[in-house]
């Protein structure tokens, strides 16, 4: 089908070009991350905690080597890998200071250092004249805390689980949630949270204590 000259020019005279309005609402800005801000109250990146957790190799396990360890100030810990987990993950025994542990879950929190990569170096023994970059250094690896256990009514840590982080991994991470406002709001103050979902920008449900009302929101990440 061929339509007449005079009905094309018409139409082509009501075009105009594309406006940079219009790709302004096709592509939006990229969002500045500079302006993000950190909740009060929670912990936020500091140089004084971006420390390396320094560890030396253990050979025994067991209650009586854990209470020895607590005894001189470690912590009995364990380090893996995922690849191979069935296997052992290339397990390594190690134990850590007991003070250094308490002070970053002091200033982290339980949730957010196990959310959190650290640097572990492994030392053949605890010196602190020795330099890091001499023979008493066995392996440099960052790691991501996967479990800890704390002692009731003092919090004192009691072992420590690690999973070797190479760049190469994919580790799942529990990541802490933390709701703003539940505090004052009617709906979170008598529910209890069931299910988070999506990757980047979730929703949460919940459900009401003694019924069976659902309440649903959205997730800002």
């Amino acid at each position: 089908m061929y339509l007449p000259l005079h009905i094309l020019i018409r139409t082509f005279l009501h075009c105009r070009p594309f406006s940079h309005s219009a790709a302004a609402i096709l592509h939006p800005p990229e969002p500045d991350l500079e302006s993000f801000t950190y909740l009060e109250g929670f912990p936020k990146p500091d140089p004084k905690y971006d420390e390396t957790i320094l560890a030396i190799p253990r050979r025994d396990f067991g209650k009586n080597i854990s209470a020895k360890e607590h005894k001189v100030g470690r912590v009995p810990s364990i380090v893996f890998e995922q690849e191979d987990g069935q296997h052992g993950g290339n397990k390594g025994l190690i134990s850590v200071c007991s003070d250094q542990i308490r002070k970053l879950i002091n200033h982290l929190g339980r949730s957010f250092f196990l959310s959190r990569l650290f640097h572990l170096q492994v030392l053949h023994q605890f010196d602190s004249d020795s330099n890091p970059n001499d023979d008493n250094v066995i392996e440099n690896v960052h790691v991501l805390p996967r479990s800890i256990h704390l002692k009731a009514g003092t919090d004192a840590p009691l072992n420590v689980t690690f999973i070797r982080a190479p760049s190469d991994a994919l580790l799942k991470v529990d990541i802490p949630i933390v709701f703003i406002g539940d505090d004052i709001s009617p709906g979170l103050k008598k529910v209890i949270i069931t299910r988070i979902e999506d990757k980047y920008m979730g929703e949460w449900t919940a459900v009401k204590e003694g019924s069976d009302e659902y309440v649903a929101g959205e997730i800002h990440c």
